[in-house]
């Protein structure tokens, strides 16, 4: 799983790499982020200010990507996300 941020008040990009197999709820829920239509996914409109991420799962058939903004983030990535950038470092 690659995650990579971009945005905030700093404007700092960053990359972190982890690897996890995912529980199926989380599989479920990034699958479900990623098919989303963007008019159909609850969203509040993104400034630069906000930090923004992009979330790849790697599978052997196919990356998964889903793109977020802080305020739209599940509470159920949150952990996952948290941990992530405890491990990122600048790009």
């Amino acid at each position: 799983m690659t995650l990579e941020t971009s945005g905030g008040f700093t404007g700092l990009r960053r990359h972190a790499t982890l690897d996890t197999d995912l529980d199926d709820d989380l599989r479920t829920l990034l699958a479900a982020l990623s098919a989303a239509e963007p008019a159909a996914t609850p969203a509040t409109p993104a400034t630069s200010a906000q930090p923004r991420y992009r979330l790849t799962v790697h599978h052997p058939t196919g990356d998964q990507t889903t793109e977020l903004t802080e305020p739209n983030i599940p509470t159920a990535l949150r952990p996952l996300l948290t941990e992530l950038l405890r491990r990122a470092a600048p790009s």
